[in-house]
């Protein structure tokens, strides 16, 4: 008696040892299946994050037009891709000086590369005209 019961007991942990490793084969996908593709990016709201030396300052939320292989469009910005990869583009400016009142211009030039995360990653350069 005490040899059957432990027949039934080797049996029924055979039974449940298969179960698992059957269990654990369905999980995997199909090795033909290909690995999700990344979302490309999409126009529309994004936010332009600072940085570096500009790390303090406040992310600005921004509004993405265009957004394709040749360029990114976002409000007086048309930034074109060069021969490298690279997002190029600048924006010419006009602000008065709150001392005086003069008008001092300047330009904005982005230079973005798209990164890893989904996003693009790069430099903003202000050049201020007039002292």
């Amino acid at each position: 008696m005490n040899l059957l019961a432990n027949s039934g007991r080797l049996q029924l942990t055979c039974l449940f040892l298969s179960l698992v490793i059957c269990a654990c084969g369905t999980m995997a996908p199909p090795a033909d299946t290909a690995p999700p593709q990344p979302e490309a990016p999409q126009p529309g709201p994004w936010s332009l994050l600072y940085t570096g030396a500009c790390a303090g300052r406040e992310s600005e939320a921004i509004r993405i037009t265009v957004l394709d292989d040749s360029a990114i469009r976002f409000g007086d910005y048309h930034l074109l891709r060069d021969e490298i990869g690279e997002y190029r583009g600048s924006a010419n400016f006009i602000a008065s000086m709150p001392v005086d009142g003069r008008e001092i211009g300047y330009i904005i030039t982005y230079a973005l590369r798209a990164n890893d995360t989904g996003g693009f990653s790069g430099t903003q350069t202000v050049v201020e005209g007039g002292g």
